[in-house]
């Protein structure tokens, strides 16, 4: 720890804009993961299959409690405005699905872009500050005898190099946040895009099904017990 303080200070003025893209890196980096990992992503499959059980069931508004369950997830809520548009015409469905996916995909793929950004700068300032400091330490060499003269060009490289090394410390972790991050979004983004095909193509299946039935005739069995005795007498 004494090391890396003294490196720090060694390093010249142009450590500190790099110790600003660090902590700047970590407060998105640690958003970024929380919320793609932990908000936004789902069970696609399982909510898929439980959706599915809801549609066959005519139990569409149980299937829109089950997406309001996760009102982060990106899915969910694509999902959502589909059940909640069942009974619009099939293009209409359509065009309120990929209204939904325009609405989530671009809260994924926020502020991700800046992690690129934060890794590019800190090399570029690292570089700058080892250029900086070669050029001070030549100019200090050429003006002490030249017995001194090796001894304060290693100490100068040296002392320059340091922030070389602190912009990559900060820009390769930045940079790996960024790719996991990047193919992270693009295959949650093909499994909204697959999973909400599916549910429209499910509910377009049984598009003439809803056509049949006014809105008090799409309750469950479960909220209308007259509705679940003509069931049972029809079985």
């Amino acid at each position: 720890m004494e090391y890396l303080i003294k490196a720090f200070l060694s390093g010249g003025i142009f450590m500190y804009p790099i110790a600003v893209m660090l902590v700047f890196g970590t407060i998105i980096m640690a958003e970024r993961l929380y919320m793609i990992l932990f908000c936004y992503s789902a069970n696609s499959s399982k909510l898929m299959q439980k959706v599915q059980e809801h549609i066959v069931d005519n139990n569409i508004e149980k299937a829109v409690n089950l997406c309001n369950s996760k009102k982060h997830a990106a899915l969910y809520q694509v999902f959502k405005a589909a059940l909640l548009n069942a009974d619009r015409p099939a293009e209409e469905l359509q065009d309120h699905v990929e209204v939904a996916t325009m609405e989530v995909v671009p809260k994924l793929q926020n502020r991700v872009s800046y992690l690129f950004t934060v890794a590019n700068v800190a090399t570029l300032l690292g570089l700058l500050g080892t250029i900086v400091g070669l050029i001070q330490t030549f100019e200090a060499v050429g003006a002490v005898d030249a017995s001194q003269k090796q001894q304060l060009l290693s100490v100068g490289i040296s002392t320059a190099m340091n922030t070389t090394a602190f912009g990559l410390v900060v820009a390769i972790p930045c940079m790996l946040t960024y790719g996991y991050l990047f193919n992270k979004i693009n295959a949650m983004v093909d499994e909204i895009d697959h999973y909400s095909s599916r549910l429209v193509m499910l509910l377009k299946t049984g598009r003439v099904y809803f056509d049949n039935f006014s809105n008090q005739e799409l309750l469950t069995t479960q909220q209308d017990p007259k509705r679940k005795e003509e069931d049972q007498n029809a079985a």
